[in-house]
Protein backbone atom coordinates (compact mmCIF):
# COMPACT_ATOMS: atom_id res chain seq x y z
CA UNK A 1 0.00 0.00 0.00
CA UNK A 2 1.02 3.82 -0.73
CA UNK A 3 2.37 5.99 1.73
CA UNK A 4 1.36 9.37 1.03
CA UNK A 5 2.55 12.67 3.23
CA UNK A 6 2.02 15.72 2.71
CA UNK A 7 3.50 19.04 4.10
CA UNK A 8 2.86 22.70 4.12
CA UNK A 9 5.04 25.08 2.76
CA UNK A 10 7.74 25.95 5.05
CA UNK A 11 7.43 22.39 6.50
CA UNK A 12 11.40 20.03 6.91
CA UNK A 13 10.69 16.97 5.30
CA UNK A 14 14.35 15.65 5.77
CA UNK A 15 16.55 17.27 8.73
CA UNK A 16 20.53 16.91 7.54
CA UNK A 17 22.14 14.78 10.22
CA UNK A 18 19.26 12.75 11.06
CA UNK A 19 19.11 9.16 10.71
CA UNK A 20 16.58 7.82 7.76
CA UNK A 21 15.87 5.15 5.59
CA UNK A 22 12.96 6.55 3.35
CA UNK A 23 12.81 8.26 -0.34
CA UNK A 24 10.48 10.81 -1.23
CA UNK A 25 8.79 10.55 -4.50
CA UNK A 26 7.47 14.03 -5.34
CA UNK A 27 3.59 14.04 -6.53
CA UNK A 28 3.06 17.45 -6.11
CA UNK A 29 4.72 20.76 -5.09
CA UNK A 30 8.59 21.91 -4.86
CA UNK A 31 10.95 21.01 -2.73
CA UNK A 32 14.22 22.57 -1.40
CA UNK A 33 17.51 20.62 -1.08
CA UNK A 34 20.27 22.27 1.46
CA UNK A 35 23.08 22.38 3.55
CA UNK A 36 23.84 24.20 6.85
CA UNK A 37 27.03 26.38 7.14
CA UNK A 38 27.00 28.16 10.38
CA UNK A 39 23.88 30.28 10.56
CA UNK A 40 23.52 29.92 6.84
CA UNK A 41 21.78 27.64 3.72
CA UNK A 42 22.83 26.82 1.34
CA UNK A 43 20.99 25.47 -1.73
CA UNK A 44 21.71 21.85 -3.24
CA UNK A 45 18.65 22.15 -5.89
CA UNK A 46 15.39 22.42 -6.25
CA UNK A 47 12.84 19.58 -6.72
CA UNK A 48 9.41 19.05 -8.56
CA UNK A 49 7.02 16.67 -9.76
CA UNK A 50 8.22 13.00 -10.08
CA UNK A 51 11.38 13.90 -8.63
CA UNK A 52 13.47 12.04 -5.72
CA UNK A 53 15.22 12.90 -2.51
CA UNK A 54 16.22 10.58 0.26
CA UNK A 55 17.37 7.76 -1.63
CA UNK A 56 20.71 7.18 -0.12
CA UNK A 57 18.65 6.05 3.00
CA UNK A 58 17.48 3.01 1.40
CA UNK A 59 21.03 1.63 0.78
CA UNK A 60 22.97 3.03 3.63
CA UNK A 61 22.44 3.80 7.39
CA UNK A 62 24.49 7.52 7.56
CA UNK A 63 22.80 10.53 8.58
CA UNK A 64 21.21 12.61 6.24
CA UNK A 65 24.14 14.80 4.03
CA UNK A 66 20.87 17.84 3.84
CA UNK A 67 17.89 19.38 4.76
CA UNK A 68 14.70 19.19 2.27
CA UNK A 69 11.81 22.01 3.08
CA UNK A 70 8.86 22.03 1.52
CA UNK A 71 9.04 25.33 -0.55
CA UNK A 72 5.21 25.15 -1.53
CA UNK A 73 2.14 22.76 -0.09
CA UNK A 74 4.37 19.42 -0.80
CA UNK A 75 2.62 15.90 -1.45
CA UNK A 76 5.04 12.91 -1.60
CA UNK A 77 4.94 9.20 -1.72
CA UNK A 78 7.35 7.76 0.65
CA UNK A 79 9.05 4.69 0.14
CA UNK A 80 10.97 2.25 3.14
CA UNK A 81 13.73 -0.21 2.88
CA UNK A 82 10.93 -3.13 3.18
CA UNK A 83 8.88 -1.77 0.82
CA UNK A 84 11.64 -0.93 -1.30
CA UNK A 85 12.49 -4.78 -1.59
CA UNK A 86 9.00 -6.06 -1.75
CA UNK A 87 8.19 -3.36 -5.32
CA UNK A 88 11.78 -5.04 -6.25
CA UNK A 89 10.34 -8.30 -6.83
CA UNK A 90 6.57 -7.90 -7.72
CA UNK A 91 6.63 -4.32 -9.14
CA UNK A 92 10.23 -3.12 -10.28
CA UNK A 93 8.89 -0.54 -13.09
CA UNK A 94 7.23 1.55 -9.66
CA UNK A 95 11.14 2.05 -8.82
CA UNK A 96 12.55 3.17 -11.85
CA UNK A 97 12.06 6.92 -10.32
CA UNK A 98 14.23 6.37 -7.95
CA UNK A 99 16.62 4.26 -9.43
CA UNK A 100 17.38 6.77 -12.20
CA UNK A 101 17.98 8.96 -9.43
CA UNK A 102 20.35 7.13 -7.69
CA UNK A 103 22.55 5.94 -10.32
CA UNK A 104 23.11 9.95 -11.39
CA UNK A 105 24.35 10.28 -7.78
CA UNK A 106 26.75 7.69 -7.72
CA UNK A 107 28.30 8.72 -10.78
CA UNK A 108 28.58 12.36 -9.78
CA UNK A 109 29.81 11.36 -6.54
CA UNK A 110 32.43 9.48 -8.14
CA UNK A 111 33.18 12.42 -10.80
CA UNK A 112 33.08 15.08 -7.97
CA UNK A 113 35.41 12.52 -5.65
CA UNK A 114 38.24 12.22 -8.96
CA UNK A 115 38.95 15.77 -9.16
CA UNK A 116 38.07 16.84 -5.73
CA UNK A 117 41.37 18.49 -4.60
CA UNK A 118 41.27 21.17 -7.61
CA UNK A 119 37.62 22.03 -6.76
CA UNK A 120 37.92 25.16 -5.20
CA UNK A 121 34.90 25.03 -2.77
CA UNK A 122 36.85 27.85 -0.54
CA UNK A 123 35.50 30.32 -2.75
CA UNK A 124 31.62 29.09 -1.48
CA UNK A 125 31.96 31.05 2.09
CA UNK A 126 30.71 34.24 0.04
CA UNK A 127 28.67 33.06 -2.35
CA UNK A 128 25.19 34.26 -3.44
CA UNK A 129 22.29 32.18 -4.49
CA UNK A 130 21.96 31.82 -7.76
CA UNK A 131 19.54 30.64 -10.89
CA UNK A 132 20.34 29.86 -14.34
CA UNK A 133 18.83 32.20 -17.81
CA UNK A 134 19.75 29.91 -20.52
CA UNK A 135 20.02 31.92 -23.59
CA UNK A 136 20.79 30.38 -27.51
CA UNK A 137 23.38 32.14 -29.17
CA UNK A 138 23.24 30.34 -32.59
CA UNK A 139 20.08 29.89 -34.63
CA UNK A 140 20.51 26.20 -33.92
CA UNK A 141 20.30 26.46 -30.09
CA UNK A 142 17.79 29.35 -30.54
CA UNK A 143 15.45 26.90 -31.84
CA UNK A 144 16.42 24.31 -28.68
CA UNK A 145 14.63 27.00 -26.73
CA UNK A 146 11.76 28.21 -29.09
CA UNK A 147 13.65 31.37 -28.89
CA UNK A 148 13.08 31.85 -25.48
CA UNK A 149 14.88 32.04 -22.66
CA UNK A 150 15.03 29.44 -20.61
CA UNK A 151 15.05 29.70 -16.21
CA UNK A 152 16.50 27.30 -14.28
CA UNK A 153 16.16 26.95 -10.90
CA UNK A 154 16.04 22.92 -10.36
CA UNK A 155 19.67 21.63 -9.93
CA UNK A 156 21.03 19.53 -11.12
CA UNK A 157 19.91 19.97 -14.49
CA UNK A 158 20.32 17.47 -16.78
CA UNK A 159 20.83 17.96 -21.08
CA UNK A 160 20.96 15.63 -23.71
CA UNK A 161 19.89 14.36 -27.20
CA UNK A 162 16.15 14.09 -27.22
CA UNK A 163 15.70 9.99 -28.04
CA UNK A 164 12.05 8.07 -28.95
CA UNK A 165 12.25 5.61 -27.16
CA UNK A 166 10.17 2.97 -24.99
CA UNK A 167 10.47 3.91 -21.45
CA UNK A 168 11.25 -0.07 -20.87
CA UNK A 169 13.84 -0.14 -23.28
CA UNK A 170 15.95 2.40 -21.43
CA UNK A 171 14.29 3.23 -18.02
CA UNK A 172 17.53 5.30 -16.80
CA UNK A 173 17.13 7.71 -19.62
CA UNK A 174 15.60 10.87 -18.10
CA UNK A 175 16.38 14.85 -19.66
CA UNK A 176 15.26 18.26 -18.22
CA UNK A 177 15.84 19.51 -22.00
CA UNK A 178 15.65 17.03 -24.52
CA UNK A 179 17.67 18.62 -28.03
CA UNK A 180 16.50 17.20 -31.20
CA UNK A 181 19.25 16.76 -33.56
CA UNK A 182 19.46 14.62 -36.70
CA UNK A 183 22.38 12.79 -37.75
CA UNK A 184 25.22 13.32 -37.74
CA UNK A 185 24.93 13.53 -34.18
CA UNK A 186 27.35 15.92 -31.96
CA UNK A 187 25.01 15.92 -28.54
CA UNK A 188 24.59 12.37 -26.37
CA UNK A 189 21.67 11.29 -25.08
CA UNK A 190 23.14 11.72 -21.31
CA UNK A 191 25.45 14.82 -22.54
CA UNK A 192 25.88 17.29 -19.10
CA UNK A 193 24.03 18.92 -16.45
CA UNK A 194 24.19 22.06 -14.61
CA UNK A 195 25.02 21.71 -10.70
CA UNK A 196 24.69 23.42 -7.91
CA UNK A 197 27.83 22.50 -5.09
CA UNK A 198 28.20 23.65 -1.59
CA UNK A 199 26.66 27.18 -3.65
CA UNK A 200 28.63 26.70 -7.00
CA UNK A 201 27.52 26.55 -9.82
CA UNK A 202 29.26 24.08 -12.63
CA UNK A 203 28.74 21.86 -15.64
CA UNK A 204 28.90 18.22 -15.43
CA UNK A 205 29.70 15.81 -18.54
CA UNK A 206 27.76 12.81 -18.25
CA UNK A 207 30.12 10.73 -20.10
CA UNK A 208 29.68 13.00 -23.77
CA UNK A 209 31.11 11.47 -26.74
CA UNK A 210 32.12 15.06 -27.67
CA UNK A 211 32.18 16.45 -24.83
CA UNK A 212 31.44 20.66 -23.44
CA UNK A 213 33.48 23.49 -23.91
CA UNK A 214 33.13 26.13 -21.01
CA UNK A 215 34.62 29.74 -21.46
CA UNK A 216 36.66 28.05 -24.02
CA UNK A 217 37.81 25.28 -21.66
CA UNK A 218 36.94 21.85 -22.28
CA UNK A 219 35.40 18.99 -20.53
CA UNK A 220 34.49 15.63 -21.08
CA UNK A 221 35.20 14.04 -24.09
CA UNK A 222 38.82 13.41 -24.14
CA UNK A 223 39.95 15.50 -21.89
CA UNK A 224 40.41 14.17 -18.24
CA UNK A 225 37.90 16.36 -16.66
CA UNK A 226 34.41 16.07 -16.24
CA UNK A 227 33.24 19.33 -14.96
CA UNK A 228 33.82 23.04 -15.17
CA UNK A 229 32.75 26.33 -12.80
CA UNK A 230 30.68 28.52 -13.67
CA UNK A 231 32.96 31.50 -12.91
CA UNK A 232 31.79 34.33 -14.52
CA UNK A 233 28.50 36.21 -14.67
CA UNK A 234 27.65 34.94 -18.42
CA UNK A 235 28.64 32.07 -19.35
CA UNK A 236 29.54 30.50 -22.92
CA UNK A 237 28.28 26.67 -23.07
CA UNK A 238 28.97 24.66 -26.74
CA UNK A 239 27.53 21.32 -26.37
CA UNK A 240 29.67 18.97 -28.37
CA UNK A 241 33.11 19.89 -30.04
CA UNK A 242 34.55 22.94 -31.11
CA UNK A 243 32.58 23.04 -34.17
CA UNK A 244 28.94 22.23 -32.75
CA UNK A 245 26.37 25.03 -33.61
CA UNK A 246 24.92 24.08 -30.03
CA UNK A 247 26.04 27.16 -28.43
CA UNK A 248 24.13 28.84 -25.54
CA UNK A 249 24.74 31.87 -22.80
CA UNK A 250 24.60 31.06 -18.94
CA UNK A 251 23.02 33.98 -16.91
CA UNK A 252 23.93 33.38 -13.47
CA UNK A 253 20.82 35.37 -11.94
CA UNK A 254 20.97 36.41 -8.22
CA UNK A 255 18.03 34.83 -6.24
Amino acid sequence: MDIIETFRSGDTVIEEGAKGTSAYVILSGTAKVFKRAGTREIMIATLGNGEVFGEMGLIEDRPRSASVRAVSDLKVRVIDREQFNKLLKQKPSTLIPIMKNLFERLRQAGDMLAERESMPYGEAKDVMEYEIIMEGQTREAKQVLDNRKLLITKFPFLIGRYVAHDPDDDVLYHNDLAIIEEKPYVISRHHLSINKEVGLLWVLDRGSAFGVIVNGREIGGTSGVSRALLDKDENQVIIGPATSRYIFLLRKNII
